[in-house]
């Protein structure tokens, strides 16, 4: 089957706001369409890439970003990268921004771009939207998605609890679905540095019971509450923590890069880097319960008796 013959029937745009519109894919195809609205960038956000005969057009700049519209997909990591590229567009010519429909994954995307640039909600951002283009609609996860961004003030806050909860499951989706190169790429950042060797203000945590080794730095731990299994949409974590009622039983933090083989291995025992004895384990699939009963997933989690305490 030909590219075109994939495509819906009419080219849908809406001009958004100066120099910002949100359209289907035929729009983003049809040279007329763009030379008439004096398109200069093109955002794609699709399964696949705009055709050769559009990306090679000359005096065009192109972003793709390779995201489907499901509710699991991980599209909050390529919001500051997209709103970066809409307002360079907004700056020199007149930006599109587009999926298949333009109704999900495009709208999200501008809805970002909207919130970060005039600070506004995520509600507010989409009535402006809509005021324009009445049949966009976001899936669940990338609305769920907006709203932590909204949350974080606009911005990816790299230690923001709630973040982490997030990066956390979309990487064990991404492992759990084979894609360790998209985890190296993506993920990376959650690996913790090794107490041992790095050097930082940081305290230790905890060490290994036997050899003392030092295991777990303060901002290595990922708190909990009594009997709740955390998740990354519950927008508490992005806020104070000191009036919930956090955990104190089990110790569960986030990958170490003193863990060997975990991204290769889903699930395993994990070993004292030094003396080798056994200090926890890990899951990226099912998860670990804490003695609270609350179940973390994915989970590295460190029994209590095998570690001692440092601060």
């Amino acid at each position: 089957m030909d590219f075109e013959d994939e495509l819906p029937d009419i080219a849908d745009l809406n001009k958004i706001e100066e120099g910002l519109y949100l359209g289907n894919i035929t729009a983003a195809v049809e040279p007329k369409v763009l030379e008439k609205n004096y398109i200069s960038h093109i955002l794609t956000v699709e399964s696949k890439p705009l055709p050769v005969s559009i990306t090679s057009l000359p005096g065009m700049a192109f972003l793709y970003i390779q995201v489907d519209d499901m509710a699991n997909e991980d599209l909050l990591s390529h919001f500051e990268e997209a709103a970066r590229f809409i307002d360079d567009g907004q700056r020199k010519g007149n930006v599109l921004v587009h999926c298949y429909f333009g109704v999900s994954r495009s709208a999200t995307l501008v809805t970002c771009f909207l919130m970060k640039k005039y600070k506004i909600s995520v509600d507010e951002a989409l009535q402006r939207i809509k005021s324009k283009r009445r049949c966009v609609g976001p899936n669940s996860g990338f609305l769920a998605q907006l709203l932590l961004y909204q949350m974080m003030g606009w911005n990816l806050v790299e230690n923001n609890v709630q973040y982490l909860l997030y990066k956390l499951q979309t990487a064990a989706t991404s492992l759990i679905e084979g894609n360790r190169k998209l985890f190296e790429e993506r993920y990376q950042t959650l690996v913790q540095p090794d107490p041992r060797t790095s050097s930082s203000s940081v305290p230790v945590a905890y060490s290994c019971r036997i050899c003392r080794s030092p295991l777990i730095r303060k901002d290595s731990i990922l708190p909990h509450c009594q009997g709740e299994n955390p998740v990354w949409s519950d927008c508490k974590w992005s806020g104070s923590m000191h009036n919930l009622p956090i955990c104190t039983k089990g110790i569960f933090t986030l990958p170490i890069c003193w863990m060997k083989d975990t991204t290769e291995i889903l699930q395993g025992k994990l070993f004292c880097p030094k003396c080798q004895a056994k200090v926890g384990t890990y899951n990226w699939c099912a998860g670990c319960r804490c003695p609270c009963e609350a179940k973390i997933t994915p989970a590295f989690y460190f029994i209590p008796s095998k570690v001692d305490k440092c601060l």
